[in-house]
């Protein structure tokens, strides 16, 4: 299968939990019938409650910071030595 259908199949299905989850009233029952975790289902909700269904859909993990990024005051330095006195990596280094 291709990916977009099983993410297609991923989405249906957690929208289909929770609208079952609507019409079913017990969250817990809900949840043991499709065997899905109650935190999962509590992660689902809070996604398609902020998203709709889009938030449903699986996202790329998005990286906060980096081992090796420089600090915001030394990136500024950098810049301004290379606008103002056209300086080049070696020189600036």
């Amino acid at each position: 299968m291709q990916k977009e259908v099983r993410e297609a199949f991923r989405v249906h299905f957690k929208w289909t939990v929770l609208e079952y989850a609507k019409v079913c009233c017990n969250v817990s029952e809900v949840c043991r019938e499709f065997e899905v975790p109650r935190s999962t289902f509590y992660n689902w909700k809070k996604a398609f409650d902020k998203e709709g269904k889009a938030g449903l859909a699986r996202k790329k993990p998005i990286a906060r910071n980096h081992p090796r990024s420089l600090a915001q005051d030394v990136v500024d330095k950098i810049l301004h030595l290379r606008q103002i006195y056209k300086l080049g990596p070696e020189r600036i280094t």
